[in-house]
């Protein structure tokens, strides 16, 4: 059985602006994680402003920013660069480096940087689960850039596809033999929280390619997958099994980041349990974008179970 997915984005319109959106200026000195401006309680339409005219020193325009509460769910988030002026500044969402799946605490590594070619220009993107998420952004200019910056939010509800249900124990989620492109996943709980452990980039253990298998055992309950090219990045260091261990993680839980403006890219996938694989199609339409589907784990009816004795296993549920 093969579907076919486009990667995330919801059906609905972007949520709207507060009535009075909140600006958020720099102070200057803010040139480090550690220095960085506190920006609290971020929501649609509020706005961080500044000046930066460097990519060091001075230029150098850091904040810590926190995300208001929403109602449990996936929602893909923007921070947007103008400028009255000459363009020309870059975003960049920070994070750290890990090192044998352990994240290594006070690094400051790149997870994702702002385009001047995508669509809008220069922003930067990220998926929270409306649990006021956290992270660092930067901002850097260059000689030219002398006008002052403006980053506003954007926020945009994502449904995650139905991807059916299986039986519980071990599954197989992989994209090998499926596609080319250097996939990367991980897997949410109910609470979409993610699952330590649960995640691959390269195949693994000792595998030959860059598409992803991940074989996990799987309790009955609700999951949902993140799937996307490389780098994905949440708080997780990568597990034992994966064969790259050495990517950019983020400094806090409840956000993911991909790191790549690639769009258009195939990223099919298979889900196998005990009775058989469904095939799934998806792709990833835009920069940034990860694609969030949802399945269920489910124990058969007993009678089911006796059906499939008799090789009628395919009377399964299938969503």
């Amino acid at each position: 059985m093969t579907r076919r997915w486009i990667c995330g984005l919801a059906a609905g319109l972007s949520l709207t602006a507060a009535a009075v959106a909140d600006n958020f200026p720099e102070s200057e000195g803010n040139d480090s994680k550690a220095a960085a401006d506190i920006v609290a309680g971020m929501s649609a339409g509020d706005t961080i402003t500044g000046n930066s005219t460097s990519g060091t020193g001075a230029g150098l325009d850091y904040f810590l920013v926190s995300v208001d509460p929403l109602a449990p769910g996936i929602y893909r988030h923007r921070l947007v660069i103008t400028t009255t002026g000459t363009a020309g500044h870059t975003g960049t969402i920070r994070g750290l480096t890990q090192t044998g799946g352990v994240p290594n605490a006070g690094t400051d590594a790149t997870a994702q940087t702002s385009s001047s070619t995508t669509s809008p220009p220069r922003f930067v993107q990220w998926y929270g689960f409306g649990k006021m998420e956290s992270f660092y952004y930067r901002v850097t200019g260059t000689s030219s850039t002398t006008a002052d910056y403006v980053a506003t939010m954007e926020t945009v509800p994502v449904t995650p596809v139905d991807l059916g249900s299986y039986a519980p124990g071990t599954i197989t989620i992989s994209t090998i033999g499926r596609t080319s492109v250097d996939t990367d996943l991980w897997v949410y709980d109910s609470a979409l929280q993610a699952i330590p452990g649960y995640g691959n980039d390269d195949e693994g253990p000792g595998g030959t390619t860059l598409q992803s298998r991940l074989i996990r055992t799987y309790a009955p309950g609700d999951y949902y997958l993140a799937l996307t090219n490389f780098n994905f990045a949440n708080e997780q260091g990568s597990p034992p099994d994966d064969d790259f261990r050495s990517g950019t993680v983020t400094d806090f839980a409840d956000l993911a980041v991909n790191s790549s403006t690639s769009a258009g890219l195939d990223l099919d996938f298979g889900i196998t349990d005990a009775i058989g694989t469904v095939e799934h199609t998806a792709t990833k339409p835009g920069a940034f974008d990860i694609f969030w589907g949802r399945f269920t784990v489910v124990p058969e009816p007993a009678s089911l179970a006796l059906l499939a004795l008799g090789g009628l296993a395919l009377l399964r549920r299938r969503g």
